[in-house]
């Protein structure tokens, strides 16, 4: 086994960690024996956790922004391309524990860093979002495309919250879908309410 496999399997499996129990629940010791290698092998990989935690936050971000593109090019309009962000992508993110990215914060800066700018590429991407949908005649030209970016941000990260989604009844991904939903009946014109009750039903 070459060593590329190697550190990619040991990454692989401390992102399965990670993102089941957090970071600090989470020792070398475990990762040694989910990998199935020493820890003097994991180290001369990766040389401390927080050089593995780098890597496996850039992977989750560089994975996220691949698809991010993919479905900005194909999708048939700006409607298509937001439904298909929250159906397909928000489950990345929520099927991680909240403790990972707690503990990001408090514990690893560079990583964290990594995940602040990758939310000024994604409220990029939902700017470009609104632009399009205003050029293709399905968003209002009213709306406040920096304001209204902002918004979903906000909205997305609070669903990631333990405390808001253990209460409710229905699954994060739901309610992604649910209140994607709701904003885009906020921004469309008629054309695009059309659209969008039509891309509604194809999903259901």
């Amino acid at each position: 086994m070459n060593g590329n496999t190697i550190s990619e399997r040991i990454k692989a499996n401390a992102k399965e960690l990670f993102f089941a129990y957090g970071l600090k629940s989470v020792s070398m010791d475990d990762l040694a024996r989910l990998s199935g290698v020493s820890k003097k092998t994991i180290y001369q990989y990766y040389q401390d956790k927080d050089v593995l935690v780098h890597a496996v936050v850039v992977d989750l971000v560089q994975l996220h922004e691949r698809l991010l593109n993919t479905y900005q090019s194909i999708a048939k309009d700006a409607i298509d391309e937001a439904l298909m962000w929250d159906t397909q992508l928000f489950g990345i993110w929520a099927n991680i524990h909240h403790r990972f990215f707690y503990e990001v914060k408090k514990y690893y800066h560079e990583a964290w860093m990594e995940l602040e700018y990758y939310s000024l590429k994604m409220r990029n991407f939902i700017v470009e979002n609104l632009e399009r949908g205003k050029k293709e005649g399905l968003y209002r030209n009213d709306i406040n495309v920096v304001f209204i970016a902002e918004l979903s941000m906000h909205q997305h990260i609070s669903l990631l919250r333990s405390q808001f989604t253990t209460t409710q009844k229905f699954s994060s991904n739901r309610l992604a879908k649910e209140i994607t939903v709701f904003h885009l009946h906020s921004i469309t014109l008629e054309r695009g309410k059309t659209l969008l009750d039509n891309y509604i039903n194809t999903i259901n």
